[in-house]
């Protein structure tokens, strides 16, 4: 007796992929049901929620409970790799990438969020909320909240969205930074978070945060980066007496 073969889920997620850049399943269109596609691949359900996932994390669709599988792209999220060999190119993203605000809001910094800025609780701050994209690519790469006191809220009128914002308060206020701190920890997605970059609640992150200081000791912006896992890598190149080179 013939025995019957078994479907891996690396083996349905490759052709649900290939479907998907075919246009056998258009972007705005939904995926079969989970039944549905378990009965066509002959797959349990464990098996086929693996190759949503993965599909989920290549960008290409993104999945709600009781709703479904929504295309979202016909590509895959390229890995950004961003290589860092000078000072610059450790505080700015490449410019192959640009940023697209989502929100903005006037906060008052409670005491967790005072710890972070390295503020005193109560005082007022300005809040940009953005999205980065890579050119061509639907799906982002990280999504940022940057906070900037609240005399520097005209820079989301700066008309350079590839400018990092730092850049965009000198060239409109002539503030420099004169000291940059930066923290790079490993998180997982909030709920927003994850619902904004289209990838699974508390799945793994980078998450970057860049303080800027002035010459008078002051920091006038936080930049809060987080990025899911497998979508940014930091390469960093090194030698001696170069990496702080301007």
């Amino acid at each position: 007796m013939k025995q019957k073969k078994i479907i891996r889920h690396w083996e349905i997620s490759e052709i649900l992929e290939n479907d998907i850049k075919k246009g056998i399943y258009q972007i705005g269109t939904y995926l079969p049901t989970e039944d549905e596609l378990c009965e066509i691949f002959k797959a349990s359900r464990h098996s086929m929620r693996k190759a949503l996932s993965y599909l989920v994390t290549c960008g290409l669709i993104s999945r709600k409970a009781r709703v479904g599988s929504l295309v979202i792209a016909s590509t895959s999220i390229p890995q950004l790799v961003q290589s860092v060999g000078s000072i610059q190119q450790l505080l700015n993203y490449p410019k192959e990438t640009s940023r697209e605000i989502i929100d903005t809001s006037y906060i008052e910094a409670d005491y967790n969020l005072a710890n972070i800025l390295n503020c005193s609780i109560g005082e007022s701050w300005f809040l940009i909320q953005s999205l980065r994209f890579p050119k061509g690519y639907p799906v982002p790469i990280c999504i940022t909240k940057i906070y900037v006191i609240p005399e520097y809220a005209a820079v989301i009128k700066h008309k350079n969205k590839f400018l990092p914002v730092a850049d965009q308060i000198t060239d409109m206020f002539g503030e420099e930074a004169d000291e940059t701190q930066i923290d790079i920890s490993a998180t997982t997605l909030s709920a927003f978070e994850a619902d904004q970059l289209k990838a699974k609640k508390g799945s793994p992150a980078l998450t970057v945060t860049r303080h800027y200081v002035n010459k008078n000791g002051k920091v006038f912006e936080v930049g809060i980066a987080t990025h899911p896992a497998e979508r940014y890598t930091y390469s960093f190149y090194l030698k001696r007496g170069e990496l702080f080179k301007k």
